[in-house]
């Protein structure tokens, strides 16, 4: 069943230790993104090696990866937990 409009979001400590680690990851891949740019942009050999396009690759690859295990991993709890409120309700 929807949330009605004005009633507060229940936040579990899960999805602060997600939030947290979320904002950790796209730190790290800013940090490692800027710093292949900039090797790809000053470094003797101006263009992306076939070593940072691998790095890139992998990394934004396993940030898709988590966040999509996460979701998948929220949208499961949210089903089954609609199906038992469904079996719990009386019939109309």
């Amino acid at each position: 069943m929807p949330r009605p409009l004005g009633q507060p979001v229940e936040a579990h400590g899960k999805d602060w230790v997600a939030l947290v680690l979320a904002f950790g990851l796209v730190t790290a891949v800013n940090t490692i993104t800027f710093a292949v740019l900039y090797d790809a942009i000053l470094g003797e050999d101006p263009g992306l090696s076939e070593n940072a396009t691998q790095i890139l690759v992998s990394v934004f690859g396993g940030i898709i990866g988590v966040l999509g295990g996460y979701l998948g991993y929220r949208a499961g709890e949210r089903s089954q937990r609609m199906a038992q409120q469904e079996q719990e309700a009386p019939p109309q």
